[in-house]
């Protein structure tokens, strides 16, 4: 009577085994289950807009929009010695990252003093940073930070020399407000700071240590 009985209990141990293994088997199934239907439940990111959709909705802003513009208006630099101010004008190509934020590259040609007939001369080679602000439709507000090169040059001094280029760092700040769907109108006020060339000129006088530059220029430019 035994060997039955110690049958049975063996033949119970396993089925009840066999209950608890199906019973996981299922909990796990059901977790999964739920899991990709979780997932599945989750909506897609929306795919990119095209360029053009982007356009309709940004303008000349546009994320990967180039620019060309051209500026003039009045440039000087700080200092007792320089004389009064004059005329500066340039060029810039202007590359849109994101609709907020551009990369400007800009030569430009500025008189920034001048004495009687003698004069001085800034060239600057830049690039810059800019963040763009949307404050309105037509009004769209900018930020900029950026350095390059500066060329200093004198013209009926005497002596003309002013030593090699030098690299300094500028800050900018203004506005565009677009004209129609290809061109911009605007406002630009850029100061900069470069470090002297150690040169003495017999009439504007010793190079300063450190000397800044302004200039306040109008804009034009066209999207492409």
């Amino acid at each position: 009577m035994l060997t039955p009985i110690r049958s049975l209990s063996r033949a119970g141990l396993v089925l009840l085994a066999l209950c608890a293994i199906g019973a996981h088997a299922s909990t796990a199934r059901a977790q999964s289950a739920a899991s990709d239907t979780a997932k599945a439940a989750k909506p897609a990111k929306p795919p990119e807009k095209s360029f053009e959709e982007q356009k309709k909705q940004d303008g000349l802003w546009v994320k990967r929009g180039n620019w060309i513009g051209v500026r003039a208006g009045y440039a000087k630099r700080g200092g007792s010695t320089s004389g009064d101010g004059l005329v500066g004008y340039g060029v810039s190509y202007q590359r849109m990252l994101t609709r907020s934020y551009s990369l400007n590259a800009a030569v430009q040609h500025d008189v920034v003093g001048h004495l009687g007939n003698s004069y001085e001369y800034d060239v600057p080679m830049t690039l810059e940073l800019q963040r763009h602000y949307r404050w309105s439709p037509n009004l769209r507000p900018f930020l900029g930070l950026g350095g390059g090169y500066h060329w200093r040059k004198f013209y009926r001094t005497g002596s003309d020399y002013t030593g090699a280029p030098v690299s300094g760092w500028h800050v900018s700040f203004g506005a565009n407000t677009p004209l129609d769907d290809r061109h911009a109108l605007g406002f630009e006020t850029r100061i900069a700071f470069v470090p002297g060339r150690g040169t003495t000129n017999p009439v504007f006088g010793p190079d300063d240590d450190q000397s800044t530059l302004w200039s306040a220029k109008l804009t034009w430019s066209m999207g492409y």
